[in-house]
């Protein structure tokens, strides 16, 4: 029993030491604990007696004050309380505002399986993590896009289980293009939502942290009349080839270029930076009908070279109630083309089977199956 009262007061004292530069009331609790230990300690000049005679000139009698080794004792011992009683209320305070949900995406082979928690900063591990895993890798797109939809709910538990109202949520995850959007779709009304991007060469994840560099998009419309289909291109970290295009949309691409250095790997370092970028993305999108010559717009077919990161968030800026339907795709590099890819409509996911060719008189079907049971169908 003593043993176990010794092992959690040290697991407290050590997470004071852990919060006392974090939070102010930690801090002040455990300097109430270190001079309330201290007042109680034996030896020393706080056993000396002290004795303090007051003679009032109106009064005959007169009054004596003493602060011996048992008032020190007391007050020490008071100091104590008040320090440990502070310091829990302070620990649970600190836990509760700074603790953290991973959310973790694996969805390339070689990946860890476990998230990488490690990789954290050390301001989103000073309360409780906690996490939620996701494998792409070893699954079908339809069993994953199944998950997917689940994510939000699953989400919504976790944070229920850690008694929190909004603790911060990273999003850690490398998957095909078409499934990292379709999750940032299920996460996008999550507050305190952040990324973090995998580093290959250092083999570590790391937040977007760097300063912004001010570099923006340079935008590109297609001339003449849109009907109901038109592509945006986006070709952040390398260059898509005209050539990669489907023909049916070559004369009907947006192109939405890096107005810097030009694609790269490391092209959004900075979370402000992403912001700006990929909120003039969502411009575009969701005010195409409104452009001269867009107002029959139906369906946009994205083709994203970018980080992972910076596809998930773009799937965050997901609006049902103001975007055409989205076909998000995936560039196969062996092939050296677009294979397949997933269709976004009024927030609802379906697979697409290979490219559609809008010139072919024939249309791929979109189905997405779920128990053996058809979800969607949709045709161009």
């Amino acid at each position: 029993m003593n043993e176990k009262i010794v092992n959690l007061f040290w697991q407290f004292w050590n997470q004071w030491l852990k919060y006392r530069y974090v939070d102010p009331i930690v801090g002040f609790a455990r300097l109430l604990v270190t001079l309330g230990v201290g007042l109680m300690a034996p030896g020393g000049l706080w056993w000396l007696a002290v004795a303090l005679e007051i003679k009032p000139l109106s009064l005959p009698a007169s009054f004596t004050l003493s602060a011996g080794p048992e008032t020190v004792t007391y007050t020490g011992f008071i100091l104590l309380v008040v320090g440990v009683l502070l310091g829990i209320w302070g620990l649970h305070r600190v836990r509760k505002a700074r603790s953290s949900c991973l959310v973790y995406l694996r969805g390339l082979p070689g990946m860890h399986d476990q998230p990488p928690t490690d990789d954290l900063p050390p301001k989103y591990r000073y309360g409780e993590v906690t996490h939620l895993s996701l494998d792409t890798h070893n699954q079908s797109t339809e069993r994953v896009l199944e998950h997917i939809e689940m994510f939000g709910k699953m989400l919504d538990e976790k944070i229920l289980s850690m008694n929190l109202e909004a603790p911060v949520t990273v999003f850690a995850g490398l998957a095909p293009v078409p499934l990292l959007y379709a999750a940032g779709v299920r996460l996008s009304t999550r507050q305190n939502l952040l990324v973090m991007d995998y580093n290959r060469f250092e083999q570590k994840w790391h937040m977007l942290d760097d300063k912004d560099d001010g570099e923006r998009v340079d935008i590109s419309y297609p001339n003449g009349r849109i009907d109901a289909d038109i592509a945006i291109a986006l070709p952040f970290t390398i260059t898509i080839a005209d050539s990669q295009i489907p023909s049916s949309l070559k004369d009907k691409t947006i192109w939405i270029r890096l107005n810097g250095t030009g694609p790269r790997t490391d092209a959004f370092s900075s979370e402000e930076k992403m912001r700006c970028v990929l909120r003039t993305v969502h411009d575009v999108i969701r005010n195409l009908r409104s452009r001269e010559g867009y107002d029959h717009v139906e369906r946009v077919h994205l083709f994203i070279a970018a980080q992972a990161s910076t596809v998930f968030k773009l799937g965050t800026e997901y609006q049902s109630n103001a975007y055409p339907e989205m076909r998000i795709y995936h560039f196969q590099g062996g092939d050296g083309k677009y294979t397949w890819g997933i269709s976004v409509r009024n927030s609802q996911f379906c697979i697409l089977n290979g490219f559609l060719d809008l010139g072919s008189g024939h249309a791929n079907i979109l189905t997405l199956h779920r128990n053996g049971q058809n979800l969607c169908q949709i045709g161009p």
